[in-house]
C-alpha cells in the first residue's frame, strides 16, 4: 500500500484498495492515488474506505472517469449514512456500487466477486481501521488451495 498523509491506496490482487484517512483528503495525494489508478493496466475491482472524509463531488468525478476507463466494479466500506450520497452518485452515472457496513466484509467481497481475497483484504484493511475480523477457517483454507494450485504444488 502507499501510504500518503491523508489516503493509503494499493493493489490487494485485482481490488484497488483506498483508504480515507482523518477527516479531509489532501488534493495533492489524492491526485497522486487518481494517476496510479488511470494509468493502471487493469482495475476491475475497486474497494473504498472512506473514513470520515467522504468522497466530495469532484472526486466522485474522478471515480466516474476511472469507471469510464476501466469500467471497474465499486465497493463502498462505511458506517457513515453520507455512503449512500456517494453510491447514488456513482450509480446515477452507471458504475456498478454498492454500499456496506464495516462490518461486512463477507458481502462487501461477495459483491466484488472476491471472496477468495478475505484474509488478504483483511490484512491490508486492519492496520488502518484498527480492528480485525475474525477469521473464516473455510475461506482461509480455500484461498491457500488457491495459492497452492497456482505455484503448481
Amino acid at each position: 500500500m502507499e501510504d500518503l498523509q491523508s489516503i493509503a491506496y494499493g493493489f490487494v490482487d485485482d481490488v484497488f484498495v483506498v483508504l480515507h484517512r482523518g477527516d479531509a483528503i489532501d488534493e495533492r495525494d489524492w491526485g497522486m492515488f487518481v494517476s496510479e489508478a488511470r494509468f493502471s493496466r487493469k482495475l476491475p475491482m475497486m474497494l473504498i474506505v472512506p473514513g470520515r472524509a467522504m468522497p466530495d463531488v469532484s472526486q466522485r468525478y474522478d471515480l466516474i472517469e476511472l469507471h469510464e476507463k476501466h469500467h471497474m466494479k465499486v465497493a463502498v466500506l462505511s458506517d457513515s449514512k453520507a455512503v449512500l450520497r456517494v453510491v447514488t452518485a456513482l450509480k446515477w452515472a452507471g458504475v456498478e456500487a454498492k454500499g456496506f457496513a464495516v462490518d461486512d466484509l463477507d458481502g462487501t467481497l461477495a459483491f466484488l466477486e472476491r471472496r477468495h481475497l478475505w484474509a488478504r483484504v483483511s490484512s491490508a484493511l486492519g492496520p488502518y481501521l484498527e480492528r480485525s475480523w475474525l477469521p473464516d477457517p473455510s475461506l482461509l483454507h480455500s484461498e491457500r488451495e488457491s495459492l497452492l494450485s497456482s505455484d503448481g504444488h
